[in-house]
């Protein structure tokens, strides 16, 4: 009985390895993960830290969501620039996540270009605008470029453009290249990270879960899903009405940071607070997010700038998802800040 029952283990044994190498032989055969994944996984490189976990890859230019884009020397979407500024020029430095990043949008169209056309228009040649955004990205992560290169770039004005994900943990950089969402006190690499098959099957399941009220695994922009974008309207207004108190606490302390790190150095920082799609449009959208990020700004002592104003007032289509703002959108967003930063 024990020997019939021991042929049994050993033969399931044998039929799950057989099932996980052929199912990794084909996985990396078919570029299943990269097909899945919406971008050219070598696009990022490893980080100096689980707060800090990736940083864009110097001289990448690949295609993001459908979209060009063009990484320089420094590690920053957008064209070639020196490590510090011109004589006589003003430096701002932008950092956020994909919405800075401009996900979707051509480079010249994201909102960092636009704000410096439009600081440019008011004072030509007196200001360079540089595009820190690196998608994914939470406040921690944000605070942690600002102290590793944002500062290093020699800029008079640091702007922090605020999503309302951001006090959401960010992916940690896997050993295969890959972007995978991590619970926070689990950030250290397992041996699903190490596997493209059993990725694939992770990510399988986390979206069957997604259907009924977890997390998404992984940061996909949710299109014309209306499914994924209630989703996405019930995870962050549920979040701010009922704070995690770890991950916001994360957020309290990198927004400390944010005021420490530019006190220290005297540079103005201003926060930008973008919207989401379901808080414009709507007779009486649910502020609570903004409402909360800007009793945050008071409690540290940041300048903050709430764009679901602008965003109102404008009107007409401004997202390409729930989250992303179209050009219109970041031409919007650019507007208010050059107001904003110009002192009109």
């Amino acid at each position: 009985m024990i020997g019939r029952l021991a042929r049994i283990v050993l033969s399931l044994a044998a039929a799950a390895g057989i099932f996980l190498v052929a199912g990794e032989l084909l996985a990396r055969a078919l570029d299943v993960v990269d097909r899945l994944n919406g971008y050219d996984r070598f696009v990022f490189r490893v980080g100096p830290s689980v707060d800090l976990p990736y940083l864009l890859r110097p001289g990448v230019e690949t295609t993001i969501f459908g979209t060009s884009v063009r990484v320089n020397r420094l590690g920053l979407r957008g064209p070639e620039v020196e490590m510090r500024p011109r004589s006589g020029v003003q430096r701002v430095v932008v950092l956020g996540d994909s919405v800075v990043f401009g996900q979707g949008v051509a480079q010249d169209d994201a909102f960092p270009a636009e704000l410096e056309r439009r600081l440019d228009a008011a004072n030509p040649g007196a200001y360079e605008v540089l595009n820190g955004g690196v998608p994914g990205y939470d406040a921690v992560a944000e605070a942690r470029l600002l102290e590793r290169l944002g500062l290093a770039l020699a800029p008079e004005i640091v702007v922090v453009g605020t999503s309302l994900n951001d006090y959401d943990v960010a992916p940690q950089y896997s050993p295969l290249g890959l972007l995978i969402r991590k619970e926070l006190d689990r950030r250290t690499p397992d041996l699903v990270d190490r596997s493209e098959f059993l990725t694939l099957l992770r990510w399988l399941a986390g979206g069957l879960r997604a259907r009924v009220g977890d997390k998404p695994v992984v940061r996909l922009p949710a299109g014309d899903d209306p499914g994924l974008a209630r989703l996405v309207e019930q995870i962050h207004l549920g979040f701010y009405h009922h704070p995690d108190p770890a991950e916001w606490e994360r957020l309290r302390a990198a927004y400390g940071d944010f005021a420490r790190l530019a006190g220290a150095r005297h540079l103005r920082l201003l926060v930008a607070i973008f919207p989401e799609g379901y808080q414009v449009g709507r007779p009486d959208p649910d502020l609570t997010p903004q409402r909360r990020l800007l009793d945050l700004c008071a409690e540290v002592h940041l300048q903050c700038l709430d764009l679901q104003p602008a965003f109102a007032a404008a009107g007409g289509a401004l997202f390409l998802d729930v989250q992303h703002p179209n050009a219109r959108g970041h031409a919007v967003a650019a507007d208010a800040i050059a107001t904003v930063l110009l002192g009109r």
